[in-house]
């Protein structure tokens, strides 16, 4: 029997819920926004644990929480939904719930969860690492602060919660593998999956509001490059490197301002309060380029769509997505990782010639015209979720 258009999807997980941070909120807002524009009713089920619930989830290996797919089954019942799509959780319950729910389920992957306990590849003081180990996993884990985001009332978890974190890791696949579809943010984070043996991965780019984030010519006279990293002290995200280099390049030109975002500042480089998407569209307007200096393998960054959206070259490293948002020497320059030296080189080059930033910057503009913007990332969402349907 042929079916109707969709027109009812539910999100899932505590990335829908209150008080998350990081890319996930941003997306499910946009997602959210752009399916009631095309007049698809949207649920959200992002509830946080509780106290108890947490407890259960930390002392047992398994990577689905009966209660929790209880929680959710009722959910799927009330809301009647033709899709589910999951954003990051503390497990994999919403999956294997919808499943049993015979409700088509696409998983939204934005940091590397399914094959990292931490999800980021990355332990600070060592750099990237590619292959979990029990006795590297448990350690790092157990010395690693907890994401903000998961709000849990402890700073870290102790060797035996770390051990149950790093046995979820195991248990993952066969969980995950109750999903129909899982959606990657980047190339390179489909790659990552599909390495570590997952299946069905979509790749849909991140994407952000063009007409938010409107593309205005530079106006000196004072140029400012900004660091636009949310949590920005993390070794990760490069924030030593930014340093760095404001230090190398005001130590010759000290009129070029040094921005480091939602940063109380210093001497060096100037801070900002926390910025709305609206405050951070007016920001970078008066910023001259952006640097996004991430060690680790970043999947592909809101703000670097946002920079470039705003019709700012952005100067990066060569890792994780962001080859497939950086068009090197057309819409933005890459760089090989932590190759400092060259990263100088590059900034300093853009900063004696504005000429080839303006060109660069509107270059950048036109490529996010062209893939990166929400609407047609919506539009890709709809049609994955649409065929899931038609298949189920």
């Amino acid at each position: 029997m042929a079916q109707g258009p969709l027109r009812r999807v539910l999100f899932t997980g505590a990335a829908v819920g209150p008080g998350f941070g990081g890319g996930e909120p941003v997306l499910a807002d946009l997602l959210e926004r752009e399916f009631r524009r095309a007049g698809i009713e949207v649920g959200r089920d992002g509830k946080p644990r509780t106290l108890l619930g947490l407890a259960g989830l930390a002392v047992t290996p398994f990577d689905v929480q009966p209660g929790r797919v209880r929680e959710y089954r009722r959910t799927l019942r009330r809301f009647r939904p033709e899709a589910v799509l999951a954003f990051v959780d503390y497990d994999c319950s919403a999956a294997v719930a919808a499943r049993l729910e015979r409700v088509p389920v696409a998983v939204c992957i934005q940091i590397y969860w399914p094959t990292c306990p931490v999800g980021t590849h990355y332990i600070e003081g060592e750099g990237v690492c590619f292959t979990p180990e029990l006795v590297k996993c448990v350690r790092h884990v157990s010395r690693a602060p907890i994401s903000p985001n998961l709000r849990l009332p402890v700073p870290n978890l102790p060797a035996p919660l770390a051990l149950m974190l790093y046995l979820k890791l195991l248990e993952r696949p066969a969980a995950l593998s109750q999903a129909d579809a899982l959606i990657a943010n980047s190339s390179f984070t489909a790659g990552v999956l599909r390495n570590a043996g997952y299946e069905r991965v979509h790749v849909i780019h991140n994407a952000v509001d063009t007409e938010l984030f409107r593309a205005f010519p530079w106006e000196g006279p004072r140029k400012a490059v900004l660091y636009p990293v949310a949590r920005s002290h993390q070794e990760r995200k490069g924030h030593p490197h930014f340093v760095e280099l404001a230090r190398r390049i005001r130590a010759e030109t000290p009129e070029v301002a040094f921005r480091i975002l939602n940063d109380p500042g210093d001497a060096l480089c100037e801070g900002t309060p926390y910025l709305t998407h609206e405050e951070l569209a007016r920001e970078l307007r008066s910023d001259y380029l952006v640097v996004v200096p991430s060690l680790w393998d970043e999947p592909i960054p809101f703000v670097a769509i946002e920079a470039m959206s705003a019709g700012r070259p952005v100067v990066a490293y060569r890792v994780g997505g962001m080859p497939d948002l950086i068009e090197d020497g057309v819409s933005g320059r890459l760089v090989p990782r932590g190759d400092l030296d060259q990263l100088t080189r590059v900034v300093r080059e853009l900063l004696n010639d504005e000429d080839a930033a303006r060109r660069m910057g509107q270059a950048a503009r036109e490529r996010v015209e062209r893939g990166f913007d929400c609407r047609t990332m919506a539009d890709r969402y709809l049609a994955l979720l649409s065929s899931l349907r038609a298949s189920a």
